[in-house]
């Protein structure tokens, strides 16, 4: 049976509802004749070229292909028009680019189809904007690399933290031998320095590869201002000037010092990419209280008492379409390789954590000034905050003959701990592995008051060792010590009974001052 040709009516109800369906749609249709001019340009093509469609109709293909990849279609185009049999895949996604009204190109997905009507040709390219979907493809390929690099941190972090800690703890002993030698303790103060400072940088990679958090305790930021400056003035290219200008009552914030040390550095190397040809860097703290009517202005602030840091520089500045995302993951407007776009996305985050917020401000060719607020800590009246953790430590508690046992693979870390502890009034046993802990405990059962156990250790490790020491002494004290201070892992040597934890590398401050917290709660 041969089925009757379609009345004027029913081609025309036809024709609309395929121009319905293509007005539609959601992605991108647009068909070409014999000549490469468009004849079919729908909504969505209109979206994605911006260009409208009295505008694109008539018009080349040409205008919608990026201007390098022009030869290449025109060499398609001539072998079609040879042999009448096109190279590119009929009705198969293929990756391509596109180019838009404003000059911009982007990856798209196209499949293309032909028909034959009345005699002519036409091609139908039906297109999807894939920006975004390589976009977040990118994304997860950072990602899945931090990961890679969380990992290679961790180990790197644990070895160089057991290389630091016998260093850290030594200039304690160092400064009680050379009291009498200026000389020598000034070369004792510089080793100490660079061991803090060794130590602080280790933190920084962790914290940016694995997240791990700092402690946050009253803070004399100002400290903190000076140090990063003194570092720049001696990094930063020569035509670039630091300048720091601080009130002189600066309130106290509640803050993790190699964080904020970690978020200026990230804000000031950000401006000394906007000065290629040199400026000016300057930090400016100050003591500020926000009322009502400023918290309203910003989403992010609550009225109170805050100290503010503005790091403004001279440089290029920042355009105004890129202010609303500077701060998205893996942006940036640096050329390839040259910058990972998380510098202000972790900057964020740490000020978030620590409970302020951050402003920006930028006008193109006059610079760029950030400006972070930390909530100022309330002292009680008459308190005073030391100027650094030295001065809070400076009263540093001795031991009564107590014995110790220390528990580490590594020899340096063992001896040095000894040696600290003796000369502070312990007396000392040490074991490098779980299973020597267990024999010595048993051998010295009732005498030992405390155990100071390395958390990472082959063959019997931290956690196992503490429940088989709590096992045979319920009261015995444990503190626990490692170069990776993870939540989960400070969670299960709660749970296995230990009472402190030392995170590694620490000085012989820091393990006095856990020691005598932990005797003194037996």
């Amino acid at each position: 049976m041969t089925p009757e040709p379609l009345t004027s009516n029913a081609q025309s109800d036809s024709e609309t509802r395929l121009a319905g369906i293509i007005g539609s749609a959601m992605d991108a249709i647009i068909t070409i004749d014999d000549d490469q001019r468009v004849v079919v340009f729908n909504a969505a093509a209109e979206r994605t070229f911006g260009i409208p469609v009295a505008e694109a109709l008539g018009q080349s293909l040409e205008r919608f292909i990026p201007e390098r990849f022009r030869t290449a279609h025109r060499g398609h185009v001539q072998e079609f028009d040879r042999t009448n049999v096109t190279k590119r895949a009929m009705g198969r996604l293929s990756s391509l680019f596109g180019l838009r009204s404003n000059g911009e190109e982007f990856p798209i997905e196209a499949s293309i189809s032909q028909v034959e009507i009345r005699g002519k040709k036409l091609l139908t390219v039906i297109l999807r904007d894939i920006t975004e979907k390589r976009r977040a493809e990118m994304q997860l390929l950072r990602a899945q690399r931090l990961e890679s690099v969380g990992t290679l941190a961790g180990g790197l972090a644990h070895d160089l933290n057991n290389i630091l800690a016998p260093i850290m703890m030594s200039v304690r002993l160092l400064e009680r031998k050379l009291a009498g030698d200026p000389e020598g303790l000034e070369y004792v103060v510089m080793l100490g320095q660079l061991a803090d400072r060794g130590a602080s940088i280790v933190r920084q990679v962790l914290s940016f590869a694995r997240g791990v958090e700092g402690d946050r305790v009253p803070t004399q930021l100002g400290h903190i201002i000076r140090e990063v400056a003194d570092v720049l003035r001696e990094t930063l290219p020569r035509s670039i000037a630091v300048r720091s200008e601080l009130a002189n009552d600066l309130w106290i914030a509640r803050a993790d010092s190699t964080h904020i040390h970690q978020v200026l550095m990230n804000l000031a190397v950000n401006g000394r990419d906007s000065m290629p040809s040199g400026g000016t860097l300057t930090f400016v703290a100050q003591n500020v209280t926000l009322d009502a009517h400023f918290a309203q202005m910003h989403p992010d602030a609550t009225p109170g008492k805050y100290v503010s840091i503005a790091v403004t520089d001279t440089g290029s500045g920042i355009a105004p379409e890129h202010l609303d995302r500077i701060f998205d993951p893996f942006f940036t407007t640096k050329s390839h390789g040259e910058g990972t776009g998380l510098g202000l996305s972790t900057t964020l985050g740490i000020i978030r954590t620590h409970e302020g917020f951050i402003n920006v401000y930028s006008e193109i060719g006059q610079g760029t000034r950030f400006t972070i607020y930390l909530p100022a800590y309330p002292l009680e009246p008459g308190a005073d905050v030391p100027a650094d953790k030295s001065e809070l430590m400076a009263r540093l508690p001795a031991g009564h003959g107590e014995l110790i046992m220390v528990v580490d693979d590594e020899a340096s870390i063992r001896e040095m701990t000894g040696r600290t502890l003796t000369e502070f009034g312990y007396k000392v046993l040490s074991a490098s592995d779980g299973t020597e802990a267990v024999s010595l405990l048993a051998q010295h059962q009732g005498q030992i008051a405390a155990v100071v156990l390395d958390m990472m250790m082959p063959f019997m490790d931290g956690i196992a060792t503490a429940r088989a020491l709590r096992h045979m002494a319920p009261n015995l004290r444990l503190i626990g010590s490692s170069g990776l201070a993870e939540k989960r892992r400070l969670a299960e040597a709660e749970d296995a009974g230990l009472v402190g934890f030392l995170p590694k590398p620490y000085t012989a401050d820091d393990l006095l001052q856990a020691l005598a917290e932990a005797l003194k709660e037996r």
